[in-house]
């Protein structure tokens, strides 16, 4: 007996095949080229090893990937039932928040040209670096700083702030405020 197969369903099947595969790829990837146009939330993460952690998550999987070898300290939560956690490792910091049970990723710092940026800026870069990942739409409080309302009066909006001396990078926040 022999089976007879059209050609549609061929391409059928590896058509459904490629959507399967893209959807069970890792979320977490780092592609700087992914993250292009208007500072959104999708900027308010870091990526290690290939897996993207973003701020407000249980930070957990974080100080995984990152590793044991942090300076620990906590200190009591003036916004939140619990204690405040803060993880530092040799070029990156990341602060925490007690919510609902879990630390939550409320800041990542970086201090050193090892990590960088979703769009790929680093310690070290220029400003106009900086501008030509992020755009025009940046303000000048004390910080290069990109927040998710654009508004620079307003406080409780998500944001990266670029710390600089002269035209160089020398810290960046990946900032999410808790008040």
């Amino acid at each position: 007996m022999k089976l007879k197969f059209d050609r549609s369903y061929i391409l059928i099947a590896a058509i459904a095949l490629c959507l399967i595969m893209a959807a069970c790829s890792p979320s977490g990837t780092n592609n700087a080229d992914a993250l292009t146009g208007a500072f959104t939330d999708k900027d308010l993460g870091i990526a290690i090893d290939g897996k993207t952690y973003y701020l407000r998550e249980d930070s957990a999987a974080l100080i995984a990937a990152l590793g044991d070898g942090y300076e620990y300290s906590e200190m009591v939560s003036c916004v939140y039932d619990g204690k405040d956690k803060t993880f530092a490792y040799d070029g990156i910091t990341v602060s925490t928040v007690p919510v609902d049970g879990k630390d939550v990723t409320e800041m990542i710092t970086l201090t050193g040209g090892d990590y960088a940026t979703l769009r790929g800026i680093k310690i070290g870069n220029t400003l106009g670096e900086v501008k030509a990942a992020y755009g025009e739409k940046w303000f000048d409080d004390g910080y290069l700083t990109y927040s998710i309302s654009g508004d620079e009066t307003d406080i409780h909006s998500e944001r990266i702030q670029f710390e600089y001396s002269g035209d160089t990078v020398t810290r960046i926040f990946i900032y999410s405020p808790s008040y």
